[in-house]
């Protein structure tokens, strides 16, 4: 998938906290200020952390998939231990028995010998070292589901990179906001005695510059990857804590976005040759393309 060099998507721009936003720290260590402070970098200014985006990102693209794929080769659960597209056992072993008995979501029912583990896809592999490897990456492939494929997974490097998105300096004056959160008491439906507490979060408006490099991927997981950033760019999706508050609400412009095959690959790295303006007429088609996927993994019989 990565020994060989097929295409390098690059989107850059800007993302504008519409609300104002909280990546939480964890609790204070410090004995003054907030007792929930934002993550920082090191010279104390707030940043986003790639894994936190792209998070969000996946879940918003797992979620699309599942509604029309509702099968294994969809979207899987990879944080569940037993639900992934591959296990990490082998289904016909004591051990991936006693903890896989079912699946809860989306293969409610399906009995431990008709999943997938990684030892099922290691097993009559060609003898020559090279060829092994080769054969078990496409297994893993072809086995992992569309998410997976892009996003990556235990088994599978991700196709997508997503930088911490640093704040832009000229649209920050170095000023958090800090916020008072109260525990309701359920029986007298007042604020509960001790449990005032007060948590930080930035400003809204705050900028930071975010970059996205995507590598070596087919047209449809190109479009799987522009369905999910639609939110972003229409200002409807959320990052960090306190969303249901209101808080979180984000909008992406791009300011470029780029690409490399690999037809053009020695004019760009020898000459500095400029990449390729992606174009929206390229969106839609990638798009029409994931769509044409989704339609035929649905219609397919479902791989259990």
């Amino acid at each position: 998938m990565f020994d060989r060099f097929e295409s390098r998507v690059t989107l850059t721009g800007r993302l504008t906290a519409q609300t104002a936003l909280r990546i939480g720290a964890g609790r204070a260590t410090r004995v003054m200020g907030t007792d929930l402070p934002v993550v920082r970098d090191a010279v104390g200014k707030p940043y986003i952390p790639g894994s936190s985006f792209k998070g969000v990102l996946r879940a918003s693209v797992e979620a699309i998939v599942r509604s029309v794929v509702p099968h294994r080769k969809g979207a899987c659960l990879p944080v569940n231990e037993g639900e992934q597209c591959i296990l990490r056992g082998a289904p016909g072993t004591n051990e991936a028995r006693a903890k896989n008995q079912t699946w809860t979501y989306p293969q409610a029912g399906v009995p431990p010998h008709e999943k997938v583990g990684i030892r099922d896809l290691q097993a009559d592999l060609p003898g020559e070292l090279g060829k092994r490897d080769q054969e078990l990456a496409r297994r893993v492939q072809d086995e992992s589901c569309l998410v997976c494929r892009v996003f990556g997974s235990a088994w599978l490097a991700s196709k997508i990179s997503i930088r911490d998105l640093l704040v832009d300096e000229d649209m920050w004056f170095g000023q958090f906001e800090v916020r008072n959160g109260v525990a309701i008491d359920r029986d007298t439906e007042t604020a509960s005695t001790g449990l005032l507490y007060d948590f930080e979060v930035t400003p809204a408006g705050t900028r930071f510059g975010c970059e996205i490099v995507v590598e070596n991927a087919e047209d449809w997981e190109l479009g799987l990857l522009m369905v999910g950033l639609r939110p972003f760019e229409q200002g409807e999706a959320a990052l960090g804590g306190a969303r249901s508050r209101g808080l979180g609400v984000v909008k992406i412009d791009w300011n470029s976005r780029t690409r490399v095959d690999k037809a053009h690959l020695l004019d760009w790295a020898t000459d500095g040759a400029p990449a390729t303006t992606i174009t929206n007429d390229d969106v839609k088609n990638w798009i029409k393309k994931f769509r044409a996927r989704l339609e035929g993994e649905s219609s397919a019989q479902p791989l259990i």
